[in-house]
Formats: C-alpha cells, sequence, structure tokens
C-alpha cells in the first residue's frame, strides 16, 4: 500500500489524456470549491464528482486509499480539535473538556474537507505524469515574471516536481525507519516524546542525504534551468478545454 502513496499510474483514460495545465487548473477549483463549500449536501456532490471521475479514469481506490492512510492521524487530530474547541450545546465531558454537538458537525466537514483535497491530489498525481506534470507547471508559471526574482520557471516547476517526488520517498523512507525502531523496541505508545526523536533525527538526516544525492545527480547531467525542451510538450486542444469548462462549472455549482 506504501508504494501507492501519490505515485503515477499509467493509463489511457479520458482523463489521463487531459492537457497537464487542465488537471492542474481542475485541482485548484476544486480546492477552492471544497474549501468554500459549508454543508454536507455540498460534501456529498463533491464526493459524488470524485466517484464518477475515478470511474472515468479507471483508477483503482486502492490508489486512493494508499494516498489518504498516512494522513488519517492529521485527520482525526483535527476533528478531535474542533470536537472539544468549539463552543455549543454539551454532548459529553472527557478529562474536563465538554465536547458540543457543534463541534462534532465542524470537526466532521474539517475533516471531510480535507478528505476530498487528498484524494483529488492523488487523482491528478495519479493520472499525470511526472514529466507532464512539470512541463504543465512550467507552462503556466512562464507568463510570471520570476526572472525579476532571480528565478526561472523552469527553475520553479523543477522544484515543485521534486518536492512532489520527494513525498513517497521520504514517506517509504519513515516507514522503513519506524518498523526498524520498533524492532529494536521502541514503543511509540508508551515513550510518544522518545518516539518522536528517533524518528526525525534520522529523517532529517535521510532527507539532506537524499537531497544532495538528487542534487548531484542534476549536476553531474549539466542541469541548467533555462530554455529546457521537454519530451512530451502539451497541447491544449479544445477537448481540454471543454472539459475544464465542464468540470469549473460543476465545482462551483456546490457553493
Amino acid at each position: 500500500m506504501n508504494n501507492l502513496f501519490f505515485r503515477y499510474v499509467p493509463g489511457n483514460s479520458i482523463i489521463h489524456r487531459l492537457d497537464p495545465r487542465v488537471k492542474i487548473t481542475g485541482m485548484l477549483i476544486a480546492s477552492i470549491s471544497i474549501f468554500i463549500s459549508s454543508s454536507f449536501r455540498e460534501m456529498a456532490v463533491a464526493a459524488l464528482v470524485f466517484f464518477l471521475l475515478i470511474l472515468i479514469s479507471s483508477i483503482s481506490v486502492r490508489v486512493i486509499l494508499g494516498a489518504v492512510r498516512p494522513m488519517l492521524m492529521f485527520l482525526g487530530i483535527i476533528f478531535i480539535l474542533q470536537l472539544f474547541l468549539t463552543e455549543g450545546d454539551p454532548l459529553f465531558s472527557l478529562m474536563g473538556l465538554d465536547a458540543t454537538y457543534e463541534g462534532l458537525a465542524l470537526g466532521a466537514l474539517m475533516s471531510m474537507r480535507f478528505l476530498f483535497l487528498l484524494m483529488f491530489a492523488s487523482l491528478l498525481t495519479a493520472t499525470t505524469a511526472p514529466s507532464v506534470m512539470t512541463t504543465g507547471i512550467e507552462k503556466m508559471l512562464r507568463p510570471l515574471p520570476l526572472k525579476r526574482l532571480g528565478i526561472s520557471s523552469f527553475d520553479l516547476a523543477t522544484m515543485m516536481f521534486l518536492s512532489l517526488h520527494f513525498v513517497p520517498l521520504l514517506y517509504g523512507s519513515f516507514s522503513h525507519l519506524r518498523d526498524a525502531q520498533v524492532s529494536r523496541g521502541l514503543d511509540m505508545t508508551r515513550n510518544p516524546f522518545k518516539a518522536v526523536y528517533s524518528l526525525s533525527v534520522p529523517m532529517v538526516r535521510t532527507a539532506f542525504t537524499s537531497a544532495e544525492e538528487v542534487a548531484v545527480a542534476m549536476e553531474s547531467r549539466c542541469y541548467q534551468g533555462v530554455n529546457r525542451s521537454s519530451l512530451n510538450e502539451p497541447v491544449m486542444q479544445k477537448k481540454d478545454l471543454a472539459a475544464l469548462l465542464i468540470f469549473g462549472i460543476v465545482m462551483f455549482l456546490l457553493v
């Protein structure tokens, strides 16, 4: 399951063949619509749209679950904080803190928002090859006056791609490190602070080591962040614009 964490899944569906700029813009539209949504009815419609996209893309639900599963703890924390810190009619008490009906509703709504954001992001990465995603981001950033800031659109797109590339790698390293520490007798439930220290220090070292290896590999290949060409040059077609228009209308009808 871990190797499915925000990974690309090759395919030939309509969504796979869409221009990457359309899918990235669609992701931004979905994010705005989801954060503006304020009722469970709107969340239900968002879920319906998402599962329709899953059917069209032929992406397995297992891929989506692989991206969501590592984040369940953070979603649980968001829910608990909203449950106990929102004022309203008391539901029950725990350790001197009152859970409220309003907190229950708000916590569920906030958790669902982040859950859908993760699922839409997972669908984007699962249906877009990394090289195509980088080219799409670069083309979207090209009109911006980034040179005045001392950076090119190629550099910024490469940094975004590397960030996406490192997420599954770092999570895989974290899983291996956690299993190794547990096998050495680390009890993460009894000693949470020791567990955080035991995991965070090697993780930081692993992250710096991986970043240095990537930098050396790029430098050895004479990487230059200007005037780079791409093997897969996306071309915006009418069907891409039609798909983006339909998706935008559907998502903004939610709010």
